[in-house]
C-alpha cells in the first residue's frame, strides 16, 4: 500500500494523527502545545514552517542518544522509526536562522498529500458572536480586541484554507458571518459526534477541498433533539468553566477521528 503524507494541523491531542498511523501512513501534527501523546510526530511550533511539506530534523542525540539501536523520541527501533536525519539522501533540507531549526522533506514526495485542520475558534465561533461587542451589547459598539482576534483567526484559516496542499479538511464549530466573510468560503457539511457512536452533541463544520463529504459510521439513536452524555438537560455542555475548558472541549473525537483517517486515506488513494 502506498503511504500518504498527512499533515494535521493545530492538533496537540493526537487523536487525528495516530488514527492515520494505525492505518500505515505517515503523518505528523502540529501544534504551539506539545503532543499528548510524547512518542508520537509532532512539531512542537509555528505551522507555517512545515505547510509545505518539512518535517522538522532529528539529529542522532535526539533519535538515539544511547547508541542502541533504540529510538527515544518514538519510543521503537531505529531502524522503524520515522524520524528524519540531517543527511539522508533523497531528502532535501531548509535551515531557519531566527529559530536555530533544520527540517527536511523527501525530493520525490514534497508535498503534503493531505491536511486536516483544525484551528483556534475562540473568537469567531457563533456562540460567542455576541462577545464581540463591548459588555455583549451590539448597541455598545464593538470589542475592538476581540474583533480583531477574530480577524486574525479568520485570515489563519484562510491561510491553512490556501496551503498547497490537494486535499485539505477544516473542522471548526458554527462560524460567526463576519469570520466567514474573511474566508470566503461555506463550510461543506456539518456533522455531529453521535453520527459516529460518540455519546455526545457537537455541531462541528467541515470546510473540504477536493474531498468528499464525512459520511456516519455508526449513528446513535436520536436526533438533535437529543440530550446527550455530554450536556445538560438545558442543552449545555457540562464541563464546568476552568482554564482548561478550552482544550478538553478541543479534543477531536476519537469515532471522528477514525473516520477521517479511514474514509479520506480510501478516497486518494482509489483516485
Amino acid at each position: 500500500m502506498k503511504k500518504l503524507r498527512i499533515l494535521v494541523a493545530c492538533e496537540y491531542s493526537g487523536r487525528v494523527r495516530e488514527a492515520f498511523k494505525a492505518l500505515g501512513h505517515d503523518a505528523m501534527s502540529c501544534d504551539l502545545l506539545p503532543t499528548e501523546q510524547p512518542h508520537g510526530n509532532h512539531y512542537e511550533g509555528d505551522i507555517i514552517h512545515v505547510l509545505d511539506g518539512w518535517m522538522p530534523v532529528d539529529f542522532t542525540s535526539d533519535c538515539d542518544p544511547e547508541g542502541d539501536g533504540w529510538c527515544q523520541t518514538r519510543d521503537c527501533d531505529i531502524d522503524t522509526c520515522d524520524c528524519i536525519g540531517p543527511t539522508q539522501d533523497g531528502y532535501e533540507y531548509k535551515y531557519i536562522e531566527k529559530t536555530g531549526e533544520m527540517f527536511g522533506r523527501p525530493e520525490n514526495h514534497p508535498h503534503w498529500d493531505l491536511m486536516i485542520g483544525h484551528p483556534p475558534c475562540t473568537y469567531m465561533a457563533n456562540s460567542g458572536a455576541l462577545r464581540l461587542y463591548v459588555d455583549s451589547k451590539k448597541e455598545n459598539g464593538i470589542d475592538a480586541t476581540r474583533w480583531k482576534n477574530m480577524e486574525q483567526g479568520a485570515e489563519f484559516f484562510k491561510m491553512l484554507w490556501s496551503a498547497n496542499i490537494k486535499h485539505i479538511a477544516i473542522e471548526n464549530p458554527i462560524m460567526v458571518g463576519h469570520a466567514k466573510k474573511i474566508i470566503g468560503v461555506n463550510q461543506s457539511q456539518v456533522i455531529q459526534p453521535w453520527w459516529f457512536g460518540e455519546d455526545a452533541s457537537k455541531a462541528t463544520c467541515l470546510w473540504l477541498k477536493n474531498l468528499p463529504k464525512l459520511k456516519e459510521t455508526n449513528r446513535l439513536p436520536g436526533d438533535n433533539t437529543t440530550r446527550r452524555a455530554n450536556q445538560t438537560a438545558s442543552g449545555q455542555n457540562k464541563l464546568a468553566p476552568s482554564p482548561d475548558r478550552w482544550k478538553e472541549r478541543s479534543r477531536t473525537y476519537q469515532g471522528i477521528a477514525d473516520a477521517l483517517a479511514d474514509q479520506y486515506s480510501s478516497h486518494i488513494l482509489n483516485s
